[in-house]
């Protein structure tokens, strides 16, 4: 039980000594400074009332000059200090608040903050209420006092980097009671960030939510991709960012304007992966994810043409900056008509990339022969794609000892539909098997300077053995022989 009543002392006097302090220091600091400062003031008090006397006695010749300019070289001392002291009190009381952190966009499209901050002492009233006795000091002029040198910054509060430009405003002097905007770009998008204030030698640091400026009532939409190559016949998504600068509940139509109708879009929702054609923003939810799904056509036509940017816009708009726009389909937009329309807008630019694709052709790929002959076969070789072929190399992948001669193995270029004849002869060894036996055709191309994927086609050939001519022909004469021998006997018996 000792043991027990020490470990709980101790853990009392750890608590007193690493948790308590910071109140009761503070405490302490401020009604040491206001004892100091009753003790200067006595002081100055005492060297006011000396120098005082003294004048008179040196008026009256009683003390010489010396001694008169040492008295009131004193009384000067002790009232700078007594000064310096009200001066540092006041500094104490003095408090700048963050009023408010209102995060705004401009027309063009930049991120900005604007942070109002003012002076104030209220909060510390009741600190000094308690030393009213000493309120004469503080005169009308010092109530009315200013703060000098406030240096503003806006920190990321993940990683302690300034993330606004400039990356420090200075407040020359706000006096108490009023207020100051500093202004600044942001140079990450963030939703939270800290405001940190540097004067009368305080830091303070406070992390905020950053208010949406609802003078605006858009949703502005960035998109970090907004270029993108893309292959005939396949799709592009594009990441949407979609910030409310709105106070209200509006429904929001999405759209795209200056896309070709032969491609097709989706907007998806990047958490559900619903599609989705309007949205609303939910209590408290100024940032929504979406993606942007476009899907290109197999061939290109007068309006996509390979390797040339398409420009279109995703939007986002309130119903009734949806409804002025009117009948959008097939309908462009200048940049006069892209201006003037209101609204969350992003600029896209599309560029369609060509494929190449081989397709190679046989009249048959499988041949029957006997011991001793060859294949001998046309193949066509065709650019079924949308972008020239250059470099076809023609191969086959042959069984053991079997050779393939192969006219033109090297096509330097071939535009899109066009076709060459390729003529193929494969030799089997001489003393080749009776059997099946498979020749594989590979083709290597490249369109673009990329490796273009083929496939591969299989010859299979049916090895058979040869016949002996001389065998066949008495065959074929025993077998007369014996027909005519039949008919011959059969016409005896009838005549009997």
């Amino acid at each position: 039980m000792k043991n027990l009543s020490q470990i709980t002392l101790i853990f009392i006097i750890v608590n007193l000594i690493f948790f308590l302090p910071n109140e009761v220091i503070a405490q302490e600091d401020q009604a040491s400074l206001l004892l100091d400062l009753k003790k200067a003031r006595a002081s100055y008090e005492i060297a006011k009332q000396k120098v005082e006397n003294d004048e008179k006695l040196f008026e009256n010749k009683a003390i010489s000059e010396d001694e008169y300019n040492k008295s009131k070289n004193e009384f000067l001392s002790k009232e700078v200090d007594y000064q310096k002291l009200i001066l540092k009190v006041m500094a104490q009381q003095s408090y700048i608040i963050v009023e408010k952190a209102i995060k705004y966009r401009t027309q063009t499209g930049e991120k900005r903050v604007k942070v109002t901050i003012r002076s104030t002492m209220e909060g510390n009233q009741e600190y000094l209420n308690q030393f009213q006795e000493h309120f004469d000091i503080f005169t009308p002029e010092m109530r009315s006092s200013k703060i000098y040198n406030i240096f503003v910054s806006l920190i990321n509060i993940e990683n302690k980097t300034i993330i606004g430009t400039p990356y420090e405003i200075r407040i020359p002097v706000l006096e108490l009671g009023k207020t100051v905007d500093a202004d600044f770009g942001l140079l990450r998008d963030v939703e939270n960030l800290q405001v940190s204030l540097n004067y009368s030698g305080k830091k303070d640091e406070k992390n905020i939510y950053l208010e949406k400026d609802a003078s605006a009532n858009i949703v502005d939409i960035i998109s970090s991709e907004f270029s993108q190559e893309t292959d005939l016949g396949s799709q592009a998504t594009f990441d949407l960012t979609l910030e409310r600068f709105s106070d209200t509940d509006d429904v929001y139509r999405l759209t795209v304007l200056n896309l070709p109708r032969q491609i097709s879009y989706d907007f998806i929702d990047s958490e559900t992966n619903a599609r989705l054609s309007q949205i609303k923003f939910m209590q408290g939810i100024n940032i929504k994810k979406l993606a942007l799904k476009t899907y290109l056509p197999d061939r290109y036509d007068e309006q996509i043409v390979i390797d040339k940017p398409l420009v279109f816009h995703a939007l986002v708009l309130t119903r009734d900056q949806y409804e002025q726009l009117g009948n959008i389909s097939d309908k462009y937009f200048n940049e006069k008509e892209m201006d003037a329309i209101q609204g969350g807008k992003v600029t896209l630019e599309l560029i369609p990339r060509g494929v190449g694709r081989i397709e190679v052709r046989a009249l048959s790929l499988y041949h029957e022969i006997t011991v001793g002959d060859s294949v001998k076969m046309d193949i066509t070789i065709r650019n079924d794609g949308t972008r020239r072929l250059d470099n076809i190399k023609i191969s086959t992948d042959n069984p053991l000892r079997w050779r393939s001669f192969i006219q033109h193995d090297l096509i330097r270029s071939l535009e899109p539909e066009k076709e060459e004849i390729i003529h193929l002869i494969i030799v089997p060894p001489p003393d080749v098997g009776v059997g099946a036996q498979e020749v594989k055709i590979k083709t290597e191309a490249l369109a673009d300077n990329r490796l273009v994927e083929t496939e591969d086609k299989t010859v299979r050939i049916q090895v058979k053995a040869k016949t002996q001519i001389l065998w066949t022909a008495v065959l074929i004469l025993l077998l007369i022989g014996l027909v005519l021998g039949i008919v011959i006997f059969g016409i005896k018996i009838s005549r009997r």
